[in-house]
């Protein structure tokens, strides 16, 4: 590391502060026994500062020497204040901080930048973008925001809420998952719409976090976009809502799933109006992403929901502090004592409600992860099966679309198996750092994780269970816990009995095939027993004989009349006649041809 030598400050010079930085007040509803006060760097960072410090901030403002602003500071506080513990506290604290410009800063400055340097790279971090840009500027921002403001009124947000609950319950209780997740899965092309449908809705999360900001009174910043793997993610600067009470701010954490529910019923509006299923995916899509944003990590909502909520801004930090505190005869650690007790308490509430919740849905995915793999496979399959029979014939066009549909199966696996590499890199990190120097720690790791690949290896062996989801199955919440009592089978997820319930859940592939093979079969006896009746047909009409007549020249008549239509035509002993008809014909229309029968 390097560090540049600056001069030092001119001790007869007013002190300054760096232009931009925004001095923001106490913070209201914090859950310190003391109330930090904040101020927002240009860099845009939130910096906490005890009472003197902040006061001591306001009283800098270029002009005033030092004792002036000690006489202020000692006013303000009640607490007196020398010109040279002003000029201490400045030098060493603020200056630190990048709050004051001058040699001190720009130094801090540098440090700062040598510490982002040093710290993991952004695919080293769980939760790190690849890739970021600003697409939309504050004013764009606040006429967005303007026209989905009355989405926050009382009541409205009311019947959203409750509405949205109401679909779920029918979604995954009643109606659900199986086949909208089929129907996906065997129409790849129609990922491609998911996953524009997964983009708008992000995008529409980001507006509810500027509107619910902006509806407060705060003023939301810059919207952007970023990549995630191969996912698209936005953001949003709402920084400006920490100068609001506690409900401003949850409301604001709030926001983006908030327009998730909204997102996710017009969608439900569109399945009720058309009946389409894959439309379901995104309701469903929709409530993962809320459950996914409710947790407490430092890019999701959950962390700033449960930041505002309790008000204290580096919660995350001193969470392990306090569920070990929560653990009888343990300690607490230090920076547990300076945060109210009713903090603690919702913090370690909050975890011990939705751990459990994030465990159910994974070991719910995890098991039943072998029938949606046949199913991606049996449609894989059929889309291969299409990719060589079009290019064999020659039709380029329709193989080279069936080919980027099959990349629509395969692509999203490969990004999901990239997130849970590094989500398993980084627990596996967290767990050696957290088992270090303890015999005791570092065994309870081995066993879990022997424990998890084990019975994951033992659930996804293959046993029979490797079978597609069929046409008649709902996939509903109750249905995958009571497969949970299935698991000492190894086949939780399609068990003997509801293999044989569903007559061996067959390939459509496999299907398909058979069912080609017996409509050829058909085809072909259908055209050889056209060609032995019109041979017999053929063979009859060369054999007939017509018999003889008896010609008097009194009795013998022929009247002909023309006409353009089918006629009959009769042979009798005394005569021949030949009489239009447009009602009795004998012709008889088929698929393939058209035969004319003799009449008798």
């Amino acid at each position: 590391m390097t560090t540049l030598q600056q001069p030092p400050r001119d001790a007869a010079a007013p002190p300054a502060l760096i232009p931009g930085l925004e001095l923001m007040g106490e913070m209201e509803d914090s859950g310190f026994e003391e109330a930090p006060y904040l101020a927002r760097r240009p860099d845009g960072q939130v910096v906490q500062l005890p009472q003197l410090l902040y006061v001591l901030a306001e009283q800098i403002d270029g002009r005033r020497g030092y004792d002036e602003i000690a006489a202020g500071v000692t006013q303000a506080v009640g607490a007196e204040l020398e010109p040279d513990d002003a000029r201490f506290l400045v030098d060493e604290k603020l200056a630190p901080l990048g709050l004051v410009a001058g040699p001190e800063a720009a130094a801090a400055a540098q440090e700062r930048a040598e510490q982002q340097a040093d710290e993991p790279k952004p695919g080293d971090d769980l939760l790190a973008l690849s890739w970021t840009a600003k697409v939309i500027p504050e004013r764009a921002s606040h006429a967005i925001t303007s026209v989905f403001r009355p989405l926050f009124f009382g009541p409205i947000v009311l019947v959203v809420v409750s509405a949205f609950l109401a679909l779920d319950a029918w979604l995954f209780f009643s109606h659900g998952i199986s086949q909208p997740l089929r129907a996906l899965i065997y129409n790849p092309a129609l990922v491609v719409v998911l996953f524009a449908g997964v983009v708008l809705a992000t995008a529409f999360h980001e507006v509810g976090h500027a509107t619910a900001c902006r509806y407060g009174g705060a003023k939301p910043g810059v919207m952007g976009v970023g990549l995630y793997v191969i996912w698209p993610v936005f953001y949003t600067d709402v920084t400006s809502a920490y100068g609001l009470d506690r409900r401003g701010r949850l409301r604001t954490d709030l926001g983006g799933v908030y327009f998730n529910t909204i997102f996710a019923l017009s969608c439900a509006a569109a399945y009720f109006a058309t009946g389409w299923e894959p439309v379901l995916m995104l309701v469903m899509v929709q409530t993962f992403a809320i459950v996914q944003q409710l947790m407490p990590l430092g890019r999701l909502d959950g962390y700033l929901i449960l930041t505002d909520l309790t008000g204290v801004p580096d919660l995350l930090g001193r969470m392990k502090p306090i569920l070990s505190s929560a653990v009888p005869g343990n300690e607490p650690d230090e920076k547990v004592e300076d945060l109210k007790p009713w903090v603690r308490r919702v913090a370690t509430g909050y975890m011990v409600l939705l751990i459990p919740v994030l465990a159910l849905v994974l070991g719910l995915m995890l098991i039943h992860a072998p029938r949606v793999f046949a199913t991606a496979y049996d449609s894989l399959g059929i889309r291969w099966d299409k990719v060589t029979g079009a290019f064999g014939a020659g039709q380029f066009g329709t193989g080279a679309g069936n080919l980027l549909q099959c990349a629509a199966l395969v692509l999203p696996g490969l990004g999901m198996v990239v997130s849970t590499g590094r989500v398993g890199k980084r627990v596996g990190s967290g767990a050696m750092s957290w088992s270090a120097g303890s015999a005791l720690k570092r065994a309870l790791v081995h066993g879990g994780t022997g424990a998890t690949v084990a019975l994951a290896a033992y659930t996804w062996w293959p046993n029979g269970d490797y079978r597609p989801i069929q046409k008649n199955e709902r996939g509903t919440i109750q249905g995958g816990i009571d497969s949970l009592g299935a698991v000492p089978s190894g086949r939780p997820s399609l068990t003997a009995q509801r293999a044989k319930q569903l007559h061996g859940a067959p390939f459509e592939r496999k299907a398909g095939g058979a069912q080609s093979q017996a409509g050829k079969s058909r085809a072909e006896q259908l055209r050889a027993r056209r060609a032995a009746e019109a041979d017999s047909r053929a063979q009859h009409t060369s054999t007939v004989e017509v018999p003889s007549t008896t010609t008097a020249p009194a009795a013998t008549e022929t009247a002909t009349v023309p006409t353009t239509t089918d006629t009959t035509t009769s042979t009798t002993p005394t005569g021949t006649t030949t009489t239009p008809t447009t009602t009795d014909t004998t012709t008889s229309t088929t698929p393939t041809d058209t035969t004319t029968s003799p009449t008798p």
